[in-house]
């Protein structure tokens, strides 16, 4: 809490407690971000709580509580944060993460699906955007600029806050549920469904001002063309790695693949977006 406190709120001014209602934006990429922590961060929680000796049931109730605790947590920081605000569709999401391990849990005693994420470096064009306002400045930026101060930079940024990287997982595990007699399928086969994002750099449309806090004629602000940075829905479809019904005997190297599970197994993918493009990738990650 400290750590994120200091990466993402510290250098942004406090205000009184408020709520915002952002459900409508940046595509929803950042909703799925909240689904996906909080089921894994659940995850987490009731692996440390069984390993401690707490019997399942209670294991994945405490599993839910720390999911729902570390994310309304940070809900909190929002709440007073000035540029923020405590939103219900996070809270909602928050629920549906942590529901849905929890849900598993009680009524399977294992994940049968699973939230995961993977992450692509984009390389931005270095094309000058000039401002649309006020008319003539030569004040200019470029989108990897703009990608920056809005994401940050670093890898930790890549994953968790970059929505033209971000790809969130649903992974499914095909042999779970058709049982032991579908020898023909691996333990550790999943299919994989992902959605993400492209060309996202502002919450709403394609304008923004160089300073938020600025109020006035005379503020800087930037438009991009919506025909050639189109606001992009990206879906896919991929062969996944269930990694933690990899057989080891190592209770170490279990550790390390249940805790890695949240990261989707690099594989081919098809992909198509809400523009009518498909595309094949033969490695996506």
């Amino acid at each position: 809490m400290v750590g994120l406190y200091k990466a993402w709120y510290s250098d942004y001014p406090s205000s009184k407690f408020h709520t915002f209602n952002d459900l409508r934006e940046w595509n929803q990429m950042d909703k799925m971000g909240h689904w996906l922590m909080s089921y894994n961060e659940s995850r987490w929680v009731f692996g440390i709580a069984k390993w401690t000796g707490m019997r399942p049931r209670k294991a994945a109730w405490a599993g839910f509580a720390g999911g729902q605790l570390i994310q309304t947590s940070l809900e909190t920081f929002d709440g007073f944060s000035e540029q923020w605000g405590w939103s219900w569709g996070d809270i909602g999401f928050n629920t549906l993460g942590s529901g849905l391990f929890l849900a598993q849990q009680l009524g399977w005693g294992e994940q049968r699906i699973s939230m995961k994420m993977s992450a692509l470096p984009v390389r931005y064009p270095k094309d000058p955007i000039y401002p649309v306002h006020p008319v003539g400045s030569q004040a200019s930026t470029t989108l990897k600029q703009r990608a920056d101060e809005l994401y940050g930079t670093g890898p930790t940024n890549l994953f968790l806050k970059n929505y033209n990287t971000l790809v969130v997982w649903v992974s499914v595990n095909p042999r779970s549920f058709l049982g032991k007699r579908a020898t023909w399928c691996p333990r550790w086969l999943s299919l994989a469904v992902g959605m993400g994002a492209d060309n996202i750099f502002e919450g709403f449309g394609y304008e923004w001002q160089q300073d938020k806090s600025c109020v006035g004629n005379d503020c800087i602000t930037y438009r991009l063309d919506p025909q050639r940075y189109p606001r992009t829905r990206q879906f896919f479809l991929s062969p996944d790695v269930d990694l933690t019904r990899i057989p080891v005997k190592s209770r170490f190297l279990k550790a390390l693949l249940y805790t890695a599970n949240v990261f989707k197994f690099p594989a081919p993918a098809l992909e198509w977006t809400n523009h009518g493009k498909v595309k094949w990738h033969w490695g996506y990650f």
